[in-house]
């Protein structure tokens, strides 16, 4: 189970004690707690109610799922911030979708079988045509066969293409203490610290962004985030 699907049912002020073979290794207020280690799989749960009565909720994780850098508490948001970033999140999602194209299914009216009744007894028979007049007919159907196999051939219109996911990927390059040092210096930028994410990635996790073993950075496209990289020496390979 994810450690979220138990925190979600406690109160906010309750400590969470992240555990390790039995010993503590960190500890968060509930509503601080981060959502990345939200994410985390955990053996077990209990409540500690000591004789103090300081009553502490202590999950129990396997040895390597915690990461070796942990990450600062959540932020607290008001109320005004919290609506704010929700009609930000609509937003975006309303601009992804794609409305879907309904075409109305072809009916009949009940007038139409009526209507082809009359037409059909309206036919009258013609005379056999002659020869003069075959020829023209003849001649006709070549254009129109002509005609029918030009615009088949015709090229059609090329398809848009699809608009650019927003995202970048940049080789930087670097690795062992050098790499830590970019993933330091994206951290300032964003304000967030970076997380060793350990095998199989060996790579570093900065909020959004994911630095991997081999100095590549992947995330959402930021301008100034490059720039600012830039000018601590970063660029890319």
């Amino acid at each position: 189970m994810k450690t979220g699907k138990i925190t979600a049912k406690l109160r906010d002020a309750v400590p969470v004690c992240l555990m390790v073979e039995g010993k503590e290794v960190k500890r968060y207020k509930n509503i601080d707690l981060p959502d990345m280690l939200k994410e985390v799989e955990m053996l077990d749960f209990h409540f500690n109610v000591p004789a103090d009565g300081k009553i502490t909720f202590e999950i129990s994780y396997a040895l390597g799922v915690l990461p070796e850098v942990f990450p600062e508490a959540r932020a607290k948001m008001t109320r005004a911030e919290k609506a704010a970033a929700k009609a930000a999140a609509k937003a975006t999602a309303e601009q992804k979708t794609t409305p879907e194209e309904n075409t109305p299914a072809a009916t009949e009216t009940p007038d139409a079988i009526p209507e082809q009744k009359e037409t059909a007894l309206a036919i009258i028979p013609e005379a056999p045509a002659t020869e003069p007049e075959k020829a023209e007919d003849t001649a006709a159907e070549s254009e129109t066969t002509e005609e029918s196999t030009i615009e088949a051939n015709e090229p059609t219109e090329e398809t848009a293409p699809a608009e650019e996911s927003g995202t970048m990927e940049i080789s930087y390059n670097v690795t062992g203490p050098r790499r830590k040092e970019l993933a330091t210096a994206i951290g300032e930028f964003i304000g967030m610290a970076p997380v060793y994410m350990k095998a199989p990635t060996y790579g570093f996790a900065i909020s959004n962004y994911i630095l991997d073993r081999n100095g590549t950075l992947r995330g959402e496209e930021n301008k100034a985030l490059v720039e600012a990289l830039a000018a601590q020496g970063f660029t890319a390979a």
